[in-house]
């Protein structure tokens, strides 16, 4: 879920305390320290590098909406790896039937053989008859 440009503003100006349409290193560290991120001002100041694109030492809006945009997409992608290891239980990095089968049941979902085969075969796109985290990617980003 992605926040509105309109939101993000709204957190960024109550970042940037003194109004004058920038965050600087100590506004951020300030305001992460307050949210109950402990962060060095080095660590900030690399949040503040990585996201600083006019290389000007400052967080201008844009840069911050990028910045929390990027920090978004990374948890999206780690929260979907945890989801398809749940699934991958031998770890071998792709899912088989008998794999999605199990985690189906436990969950209480019984789908019936030929329910399975068909999400089966929808997922495994390449036809070698394992799903691999861009597959289980694509099906879980269709189902949203």
């Amino acid at each position: 879920m992605s926040l509105s440009r309109e939101s993000l503003k709204k957190v960024f100006e109550s970042f940037d305390l003194d109004g004058n349409g920038y965050v600087s290193v100590q506004e951020l560290g300030n305001c992460l320290r307050s949210l109950g991120e402990v962060m060095s001002e080095e660590d900030v100041k690399g949040l503040i590098d990585a996201s600083d694109k006019d290389a000007d030492g400052k967080m201008d809006l844009d840069e911050f909406i990028s910045m929390v945009h990027a920090e978004q997409d990374q948890n999206e992608q780690d929260d979907m790896q945890k989801a398809f290891q749940m699934f991958d239980k031998n770890g071998d990095g792709s899912i088989t039937k008998n794999e999605l089968k199990d985690v189906l049941k436990s969950l209480g979902d019984c789908p019936s053989d030929d329910d399975l085969d068909a999400m089966f075969r929808e997922a495994d796109r390449d036809g070698d008859k394992r799903i691999t985290f861009d597959e289980f990617k694509t099906m879980i980003e269709m189902v949203d």
